[in-house]
């Protein structure tokens, strides 16, 4: 079975190539929170997709879902221990090739579940200015922290996991360590899938300032906060696709935050 480079590139849309789909991944997990905690097991990854796709409640990834745990178990079947191994067997073309001709699985299969990788499971490395809108405290910390070389939401995240560790960011900075808290949160909302800056803004903005406090809130009262936060915005925010599911794959997550 050959690999077809051109409809692997139109499969990997709006990723550049294939080299820069292995790249983001094995940057991702070379942050050892990462490695900790989303390296899953092949059985593992398929509960895991199991979950976040199949837990849809307007069904629209029933075909999508059965494609990836499709190719989850054929990989599993090759001895592929988990998700670091897979990696390390594919990150080439050249790799790529050669796998593809021991264990005759197809080769846009396995870039499918690639890009899934990228955008619905391992968090991706963004600049925490990205994550901040209308937030002047967050701001000025942004600009501190680039000073002392923690400029993306996965540095962050590896440093300020902990109480410990936010206490030493806010000995480092000079900035109040309730400060610290709140850019990690927003780098932990970070971590959900398509989560945007106005995505997170929105969510701290209707009085959910942590991952923890997301997937552990009552949805009727969700619901009337995002209502009463869009209405004193002049917005008309409603629970819809958007923040439906970021409630819902808060609780699915692992939660990695350590609460004061």
């Amino acid at each position: 079975m050959a690999v077809n480079w051109a409809e692997v590139q139109k499969a990997l849309v709006p990723i550049k190539d294939y080299e820069d789909c292995c790249r983001r991944l094995r940057a991702s997990l070379a942050y050892p929170f990462v490695a900790n905690f989303y390296n899953l097991s092949m059985p593992a990854l398929a509960d895991y997709t199991q979950k976040i796709l199949g837990g849809d409640p307007r069904y629209r990834y029933t075909e999508y879902l059965s494609q990836l745990a499709g190719t989850i178990s054929e990989l599993h079947h090759t001895g592929l221990e988990d998700v670091q191994h897979l990696i390390r067997r594919i990150d080439t073309r050249a790799k790529l090739e050669n796998f593809v001709v021991l264990n005759q699985i197809d080769p846009l299969n396995i870039v499918t579940l690639l890009k899934y990788l990228v955008y619905w499971f391992i968090p991706a490395e963004k600049y925490l200015s990205g994550l901040v809108r209308d937030d002047t405290d967050a701001t000025n910390l942004i600009q501190v922290l680039a000073g002392l070389g923690v400029r993306t939401n996965l540095q962050l995240l590896q440093q300020g996991l902990t109480q410990a560790g936010r206490r030493s960011l806010a000995d480092q900075s000079g900035m109040p360590v309730g400060v610290i808290s709140a850019l990690v949160n927003r780098a932990d909302f970070s971590r959900l899938p398509w989560a945007s800056k106005a995505t997170i803004s929105n969510l701290i903005g209707a009085g959910y300032p942590s991952l923890s406090q997301l997937a552990n809130a009552d949805p009727e009262k969700l619901y009337t906060d995002f209502f009463t936060y869009g209405k004193r915005i002049g917005k008309n925010l409603k629970l819809g696709n958007e923040i439906e599911n970021s409630y819902r794959i808060a609780k699915i997550v692992p939660a990695l935050v350590q609460v004061e």
